[in-house]
């Protein structure tokens, strides 16, 4: 059987320590134009980016160089079939710029996923995959099993304000607004076309933290799964939410692995600092 590589973009949220693991993966970096100066992600630090957050900040699709490099490197280093995974092309035109990428290149086949999801949630799919090429499986029977992950898997946060979702356009202004004056904190998810959507509305940022995991408990449900916990800015309080929901999934019977990490940058110039959330892959 052939060698199968992996590229994704940064707005995935690989876990450092499957970045670590797999040679097999390489991660293409999504833009941030922060004053007029445009930055990979990666290049800049997260502190940076939250000094300048209410000023002229805007994010970008990857550089298309660097997604055909990336394919020609997996090409040059003996890989016969590349799966590519990006977050919702509801929520990003990645996706299409990797699919439009990839029908170029005629040297090797190329499969390109759509995660419907974002962050660590599409992050615990592309390591289902890499597990997938790790045990063996052929080509299709990754792809059908990639699926399958798809349809059970989500992500839920919270973030302090809306105003930086609203400014994107992941929301409309007058929602965010009667939001902050009555300093809702909703608990946000993706649905099953990977589109934003509210699952409940809770006054006060504690309050729909603890709402939060209840949300976690109730998707997981009595299956084996999977999760990780991931967190924007430095915030010690948030800190020490993330590693309590480390510590609270872990202790659970249908636990297999929890990961813990941060959010992009990229994906941070739409949520603002102090967001927290945990994707879920059921098994």
């Amino acid at each position: 059987m052939g060698k199968i590589g992996v590229i994704v973009d940064s707005g995935c949220d690989i876990p450092l320590n499957i970045l670590e693991k797999y040679d097999n993966l390489k991660v293409v970096p999504l833009r941030t134009i922060i004053d007029g100066v445009e930055y990979d992600e990666g290049t800049f630090s997260e502190d940076f980016l939250f000094e300048h957050i209410d000023g002229n900040v805007k994010t970008s699709l990857p550089k298309p160089e660097n997604i055909k490099i990336a394919i020609e490197e997996m090409i040059n280093d003996g890989y016969n079939d590349i799966l590519t995974f990006n977050i919702s092309k509801n929520l990003s035109g990645t996706y299409n710029l990797f699919k439009m990428i990839s029908e170029s290149i005629k040297d090797v086949k190329i499969i390109n996923i759509d995660t419907l999801n974002i962050s660590i949630g599409s992050g615990l799919v592309v390591y289902r995959a890499l597990q997938y090429i790790e045990q063996g499986m052929d080509l299709k029977e990754i792809v059908d099993n990639i699926k399958r992950d798809i349809k059970n898997s989500t992500v839920f946060y919270v973030i302090p304000t809306l105003k930086y979702l609203a400014r994107g356009g992941r929301i409309g202004k007058v929602s965010a607004m009667m939001g902050q004056l009555l300093n809702l904190k909703p608990i946000i998810s993706v649905d099953d076309e990977g589109v934003y959507y509210t699952v409940s509305k809770i006054r006060g940022y504690n309050k729909s933290v603890e709402a939060l995991y209840k949300e976690v408990l109730k998707y997981i449900g009595d299956n084996k799964f999977i999760a990780g916990v991931v967190i924007s800015g430095n915030n010690e309080k948030v800190k020490i939410m993330q590693d309590n929901f480390v510590e609270k999934l872990k202790i659970l019977g249908n636990t297999l692995e929890i990961f813990k990490g941060k959010v992009s940058s990229t994906l941070s110039v739409h949520t603002g600092q102090d967001l927290i959330g945990i994707g879920v892959l059921k098994l």
